[in-house]
C-alpha cells in the first residue's frame, strides 16, 4: 500500500504540472488580449486626431461647394419650371444631362408627400425623405413655397453612405422642392490632386499595420439610421441588424476562426459629417501565427506529459493487477451471483485488509439474503393463495350483482306479465323519438289497440287464462314490428305501438295486419278453441307538439270510435270529423 501511495503522489505531481502548464498557456493568452486591446485604444485615438485634420481640410472645400450650389440651383430650377413641371417629362436621362451641364452629381424633385418624384439617381426615385426622421420630415413640410435656398452641411447618404452635400430650393408658392447633391469625393477629384485625395481618403493606418505583426487592417464605418457605410475602404456596408450594440467607451470582441475583430465607437459631435450618428472602428487581427505557436508549445508539453503518464500507467496497472484487481474481480463475481439470487458463493478471505473486510461483509450479507429470500418465497406463496381465493369471491359477488342489476333494470322497464315495455319506459322512448322526429323533420305514428270483450274472457275462463291471452297478444304484436318500433302495455287489455319514420298510411297498413293476425289467432281452452279480436285507433304526431301525449289522446278517440262502430276494426283520427274508419 505504501508503494501505491507513492505512485499516487507521483501522479498528483504530474497532474499539478499539467495544470500549471495550461494555466501559463491561458495567462499568456490573456496578456495577449490585453496587448491587442491596447492597440485598439491607440487606433481609436488616432482616428479621433485624424478626423480633426479631416474637418479642417474639408472646411475650405465645403465653402466652395456651397458657393457653387447657390449659383446653379436657381438656374436648374428655372429650367425645370419653364413649363408646369411634369415628372413624366423630366426622365432620369434628361436630368443626368442637366446635371452634367451644371457640374452637379444629383438633381431631385420632391413633392409635398416628401417623395422623390424625379431624379437622375435611380436608387433614390420614389424614396420618401420624410422617413429619415421626424425632424427632417417637418423641416421639408415647412420649406415648401418659402422662396428659400439652403445648403446643408456634409451628409452621409441614408441610402448609399456616400459623403454628400445637399442644397434645397423651393420658389415662392411652389408645391415642389428642387434639390441638387454633390458627391464630395467626386468634386474633390475634379478640383484637387491625386496626392491630396490619397491623404484625405487614403488608408489612415498604413504605418500602424506595418509595425504590428498581428494587425491586418482597420475599417471605419459611418453609422446612420439605415446602415453602417465604409468611410475609407471599398468594403461592403453592414446592416444595422448585423451590427451589435456598442456601448460608449467600450469595446466589443468578435472572433471568426483565427480572425479577431474589435469593434469600438467614436462620436461625431464636432465632425462636419453631421448626418452620421457615430463612427464604428473595426480593428482586425490575424491570430494564425500566434495560434500556431501556442499549438506547437501545447503539443510538445502534451507529448511529454503523455510519455510520463504512460510509464506511470504501466506501473500502476501491474501493481493493481497484483494487489487489488484480482480480489476485486472475485468480489464482483460474488455480487453477480447475489444479483442472480444465488447466495451459495462464499468469498475466500486471504488478507485482513480493507478488501478482506468488504469480502467478509459480503459473505454475511449473502447469508442474510438467503434467509430473507426463503421467508419472502413462503410469504409470496401464502399471499398468492389468499389473492386467488379473494379474486374468486369478488368474481362471484360481481356476477351476482350484475344479475341483480339486470333484474332490477328489467323490473323497472318492463311489464311483469307480458315482458314488454311498461308505460314509464315507453314514455322515455317516446320522448327520444319525438325529439328525433322534430330535429330531422320525420313522421311519427302511434297505434292504440284494445282487446274486444276481454272481460267476458276473464269471467268465462278465469284470470289466469286472461293473462295467457295478454301474453300471446304481446308476442304476436312483437312479431309484426320492426327493430326500430316500440310497444308497451298501456293498461289492462290496451297496447300502445310507437312507429318512428312511419306515415299515417303505413301505420294503417300495420294496424290492419295486426287486426287480421289477432282475428285468425286460435287459443286452446278447456271447452275448446277461443278466438279474440281487437279495435285499433291510429294517429300521427304533429310537428308543433312537444310530446306524444296529444297524439296518444287522438289515437284513444279513434279507438273508442272503432268500439262504437262495432269493434274489430281500424279507425284513423281526423280533426274535422274526429275520426274515420280506415279504408
Amino acid at each position: 500500500m505504501k508503494r501505491l501511495i507513492r505512485i499516487l503522489i507521483t501522479l498528483a505531481v504530474l497532474g499539478t504540472g499539467s495544470v500549471l502548464s495550461l494555466a501559463l498557456y491561458y495567462m499568456g493568452s490573456g496578456e495577449m488580449d490585453n496587448q491587442l486591446k491596447q492597440q485598439v485604444e491607440e487606433v481609436h485615438q488616432h482616428v479621433g486626431e485624424r478626423f480633426k485634420v479631416f474637418d479642417e481640410l474639408l472646411a475650405y472645400d465645403e465653402r466652395q461647394i456651397q458657393s457653387h450650389a447657390r449659383s446653379v440651383l436657381p438656374i436648374i430650377t428655372e429650367t425645370l419650371t419653364q413649363q408646369p413641371f411634369s415628372a413624366m417629362q423630366w426622365t432620369p436621362d434628361k436630368l443626368q444631362d442637366l446635371a452634367e451641364q451644371h457640374q452637379v452629381d444629383g438633381i431631385y424633385v420632391i413633392d409635398k408627400n416628401t417623395s422623390v418624384v424625379a431624379t437622375n439617381f435611380l436608387p433614390d426615385l420614389g424614396f420618401e425623405l420624410g422617413t429619415i426622421n421626424e425632424g427632417f420630415h417637418q423641416y421639408l413640410l415647412d420649406f415648401f413655397g418659402t422662396g428659400r435656398l439652403e445648403v446643408d452641411r456634409i451628409n452621409v447618404s441614408s441610402q448609399t453612405g456616400l459623403i454628400t452635400i445637399y442644397a434645397y430650393f423651393s420658389p415662392e408658392g411652389s408645391d415642389y422642392i428642387f434639390e441638387v447633391s454633390y458627391d464630395v469625393k467626386k468634386f474633390l477629384s475634379r478640383n484637387r490632386s491625386t496626392r491630396y485625395m490619397n491623404f484625405i481618403f487614403g488608408d489612415f493606418f498604413t504605418e500602424i499595420t506595418s509595425t504590428s505583426p498581428l494587425l491586418e487592417h482597420v475599417d471605419i464605418y459611418l453609422v446612420n439610421n439605415y446602415s453602417a457605410f465604409p468611410f475609407l475602404q471599398d468594403t461592403q456596408p453592414i446592416n444595422l441588424i448585423d451590427l451589435p450594440e456598442i456601448p460608449e467607451y467600450e469595446v466589443i470582441r468578435q472572433q471568426v476562426g483565427n480572425t479577431l475583430y474589435f469593434l469600438s465607437r467614436a462620436d461625431l459631435n464636432r465632425s462636419r459629417l453631421h448626418s452620421a450618428e457615430y463612427l464604428v472602428i473595426r480593428t482586425e487581427f490575424d491570430l494564425s501565427p500566434l495560434t500556431l505557436l501556442m499549438q506547437k508549445m501545447l503539443s510538445v508539453s502534451t507529448l511529454a506529459i503523455l510519455a510520463v503518464l504512460g510509464l506511470a500507467y504501466i506501473l500502476i496497472s501491474h501493481l493493481f493487477d497484483r494487489w487489488i484487481m484480482h480480489r476485486i474481480q472475485r468480489i464482483v463475481v460474488a455480487l453477480e451471483h447475489n444479483a442472480e439470487a444465488d447466495f451459495t458463493d462464499t468469498i475466500p478471505i486471504t488478507r485482513h485488509d480493507e478488501l478482506g473486510l468488504i469480502a467478509d461483509h459480503i459473505n454475511k450479507m449473502s447469508r442474510r439474503l438467503s434467509s430473507r429470500e426463503q421467508q419472502l418465497r413462503e410469504a409470496q406463496q401464502h399471499l398468492e393463495k389468499r389473492v386467488a381465493e379473494r379474486t374468486q369471491d369478488l368474481r362471484e359477488e360481481v356476477d351476482a350483482r350484475r344479475k341483480a342489476e339486470s333484474k332490477l333494470i328489467e323490473m323497472a322497464t318492463t311489464d311483469p306479465l307480458t315482458g314488454i315495455l311498461n308505460r314509464r319506459a315507453f314514455s322515455d322512448q317516446a320522448e327520444k323519438e319525438v325529439s328525433r322526429a322534430f330535429r330531422y323533420q320525420r313522421s311519427l305514428a302511434v297505434i292504440l289497440l284494445d282487446l274486444d270483450h276481454f272481460k267476458r274472457i276473464n269471467d268465462t275462463y278465469g284470470h289466469l287464462y286472461g293473462d295467457k291471452v295478454l301474453i300471446c297478444t304481446a308476442e304476436l304484436i312483437n312479431t309484426c314490428l320492426r327493430s326500430i318500433d316500440s310497444h308497451s302495455r298501456h293498461g289492462g287489455e290496451e297496447f300502445l305501438v310507437l312507429l318512428p319514420e312511419t306515415s299515417e298510411e303505413e301505420a294503417v297498413v300495420l294496424a290492419e295486419r295486426l287486426r287480421k293476425a289477432l282475428e285468425t289467432l286460435e287459443l286452446e281452452a278447456e271447452t275448446g278453441t277461443v278466438r279474440i279480436t281487437a279495435s285499433f285507433g291510429v294517429a300521427c304526431w304533429e310537428p308543433g307538439e312537444h310530446n306524444l301525449q296529444q297524439a296518444i289522446n287522438r289515437a284513444d278517440k279513434a279507438l273508442y270510435q272503432a268500439k262504437d262502430q262495432g269493434r274489430n276494426r281500424v279507425v284513423v283520427y281526423r280533426p274535422q270529423t274526429e275520426s274515420c274508419p280506415a279504408s
